[in-house]
């Protein structure tokens, strides 16, 4: 356990250094977009490019990951749904985003930071792969219910096409596929560019668990109903081993594969939820209080995944 600790103490450190940060104002909550900005168009496309130019094809495009990677992602998105729905009664578009933020982790940020600490480089491809049935499965899928509060068939049509077309415009698909087309093609970088890339992916993880302790800090106070408290053990816990019996018993993964894979669902909830429930109107103060409350648990609950997954569950 003291190892794993070694290794996750610093990493959520550096998320409680930006909100501390962010709380003593000494960086301005505005500073967010910047530092997003930074990770997800320079630092994170430059990592995953040239992860993705060194590695053989197979080992991103792995159909038994995807498949049970995204299998869970769409079981835990039906089941808060169901829950949200008809048991606490939520509209479609409340319903849709709190059922995403119980189902998408957030590996943009925390995932690539730490699974390569603890597991090694090889973990990159598995999180690629995982990562982008995410995009296509699972934000798709909950962008289609929100728009059924619009009770009309074409809207929710229109909800999977901008969904979709979101994912072709995301810088990190096309860091990947420029990658996988460099690695098809065998193209060596030349020593400067590949030294550049290098220096400009490593700041990925820093900058991106630092900008995730400035997003988390509200003014206010956030409120944590019953029900947030339900979405973050499912998140936290539900998740990840629903994920384990899926991926090792139902589609045979590998070591490595499942042990990725059980991390990355034990990772708290993706930041970019609250933005899409604010911008569509929805109940984004829960959806604040569900990110906040699993990434403060996912220190313990991460470490405690970690430790049983290092020692072969």
């Amino acid at each position: 356990m003291l190892a794993i600790l070694n290794v996750t103490l610093p990493f959520f450190a550096l998320v409680a250094c930006g909100y501390l940060a962010a709380r003593a104002r000494r960086v301005a909550g505005s500073a967010v977009g910047a530092l997003n900005t930074f990770v997800l168009y320079f630092a994170l496309p430059a990592m995953l490019f040239r992860f993705a130019a060194s590695a053989p094809i197979g080992t991103i495009a792995n159909p038994p990951v995807i498949a049970a990677y995204g299998l869970t992602g769409m079981l835990i998105l039906a089941l808060t749904a169901f829950g949200l729905r008809w048991g606490n009664r939520d509209n479609w578009a409340d319903t849709a985003f709190g059922a995403l933020a119980t189902s998408w982790s957030n590996w943009g940020y925390m995932g690539f930071a730490l699974l390569p600490a603890l597991l090694g480089q090889r973990a990159i491809a598995v999180l690629i792969a995982a990562g982008i049935t995410d995009f296509v499965l699972v934000v798709s899928a909950a962008l289609a219910m929100a728009a059924r509060a619009d009770h009309d068939h074409g809207s929710m049509l229109d909800a999977i096409g901008n969904a979709l077309g979101g994912v072709a415009r995301n810088p990190l698909i096309w860091a990947i596929g420029a990658g996988m087309v460099a690695s098809g093609l065998a193209l060596k970088l030349p020593v400067a560019l590949d030294e550049f890339l290098r220096l400009l992916g490593t700041a990925a993880g820093p900058v991106a668990l630092f900008a995730i302790g400035v997003s988390l800090y509200r003014p206010k106070s956030v409120p944590i109903g019953g029900d947030t408290v339900i979405m973050v053990v499912t998140k936290l816990l539900i998740h990840p081993l629903l994920c384990a019996a899926i991926a090792i018993h139902l589609f045979g993964v590998g070591r490595l594969e499942a042990q990725v894979l059980i991390l990355m669902a034990t990772l708290p909830a993706a930041g970019t939820v609250f933005l899409f429930a604010e911008r569509q109107g929805a109940n984004h103060e829960r959806i604040a209080a569900v990110i906040l409350l699993s990434t403060v648990v996912a220190f313990f609950s991460f470490t405690a995944f970690a430790a049983l997954v290092a020692g072969g569950l």
